[in-house]
């Protein structure tokens, strides 16, 4: 009866958990496992209800599902594009980045970690403060099966930069570097807008007129391509127009891909403010693979090289995501995430895939009774994992080092 006058009046779940939580504290033999232990975990309830009431505070009228009475049948609320414990990695890139702004010295940053730790997620939060701060970012991904060759994959990420140029430029800004472009290329000129068909955008109606449509006598070498780019980004590139170039799924790439960025990272007499970021899955590539000679290369060349590692969540961040998912406070999932996280590793895309295999085996439910999702905590914990996340697993982690499976 309490419940049903506390919904009645619109109070949500949470509201009704902390009142319950309040009164189990002060009686002994109530609720005792879900009691505020102190002050401190009860203020930290009451914070997250002040800092997202659409969570907390507020839920969506349900219906029965077909032939149950109490159990509804709606979406989990897993947030899009929010990063969960990645806090220490945001701030290693973007200080990387802020540190090629400020020398306009070339620099690549390297992302390594299996299948599903959110590798692009954490690269991709930093796209929008890099663009408020002035930079330019341009993001490609390389694919497994694909009738591109990987080295185009690369020219459309410069190519990409061009429109970027044309839209955040003056018109006075525009013609200073389509006259640098004239001068640096020459005759070679149409080669670039072969190349890289935004660049003829650049330039105004009367340069393309005299430069940009003349004939194209000669094919283009990989090593002609190579020089191609490093002279139009010694054109673009400054210290005062720093350029994100995000390539993922470095895995796919091959040497002809990879040696283009060298060349556009290598030449640091002409080229600067370049930040690239790459990112690839290290249990999926081969001692022989590119990525190592072309890391090798950038070491040889004394370009500034930052690897980092993005292993899987804390169990505290699995705890967090849990509770953004099924819309209860992070103290009363302790059991379920703790459970998730043993089963996963902390892999962000694995927790959610499990999570959700949960819910359609029902194992976890919405009550409308209760207007909370409910689940028996034992019978998770005993739970085989099911079939297509237990293949997602085994097929990425036995790759991994046994002291880490361990």
């Amino acid at each position: 009866e309490a419940i049903s006058s506390l919904f009645d009046l619109g109070f949500s779940s949470c509201v009704w958990d902390m009142v319950k939580n309040f009164s189990a504290s002060g009686l002994t033999g109530l609720c005792p496992d879900e009691a505020y232990s102190s002050i401190q975990s009860a203020c930290e309830d009451i914070r997250l209800l002040l800092l997202d009431p659409e969570r907390f505070l507020y839920h969506d009228e349900l219906k029965a599902a077909p032939g149950n009475s109490d159990h509804a049948k709606t979406p989990l609320r897993i947030p899009k594009n929010k990063l969960y414990g990645r806090e220490k990695e945001i701030s290693i890139i973007s200080d990387s980045f802020c540190r090629v702004a400020t020398t306009g010295v070339c620099e690549a940053f390297l992302i390594r970690g299996w299948s599903g730790c959110g590798k692009s997620s954490l690269v991709a939060t930093t796209f929008e403060p890099i663009r408020v701060a002035g930079g330019y970012v341009v993001s490609r991904k390389f694919e497994e099966i694909s009738s591109v060759n990987p080295v185009w994959t690369v020219m459309a990420a410069f190519n990409d930069l061009c429109i970027l140029i044309k839209e955040r430029n003056s018109d006075e800004e525009l013609l200073e570097i389509q006259d640098e472009l004239i001068r640096v290329f020459g005759i070679n000129l149409p080669k670039l807008v072969r190349i890289l068909p935004n660049a003829k955008d650049i330039f105004s109606t009367q340069a393309s007129t005299l430069h940009l449509y003349q004939k194209v006598d000669s094919e283009l070498t990989f090593k002609g391509l190579c020089f191609a780019i490093q002279c139009f980004m010694s054109v673009i590139s400054a210290k005062s127009r720093p350029i994100m170039i995000f390539l993922d799924d470095l895995q796919w790439a091959d040497n002809m891909a990879l040696g283009l960025i060298h060349a556009a990272l290598s030449d640091a007499s002409k080229i600067t403010g370049i930040f690239f970021v790459g990112g690839y899955r290290n249990n999926e590539i081969q001692e022989d693979h590119a990525i190592f000679s072309f890391i090798d290369n950038l070491e040889s060349y004394q370009i500034g090289t930052t690897k980092l590692d993005l292993d899987g969540m804390e169990e505290q961040d699995v705890n967090m995501m849990i509770s953004d998912a099924l819309a209860v406070f992070p103290r009363n999932c302790r059991a379920l995430s703790s459970a998730l996280f043993q089963k996963t590793r902390g892999n962000p895309l694995f927790v959610i895939e499990l999570l959700e295999s949960l819910v359609k085996r029902k194992i976890i439910q919405y009550s409308l009774r209760k207007r909370r999702w409910v689940w028996d905590d034992a019978e998770v914990s005993g739970e085989e994992i099911a079939e297509n996340v237990l293949h997602l697993l085994t097929t990425k982690m036995t790759a991994l080092p046994p002291g880490t499976l361990e």
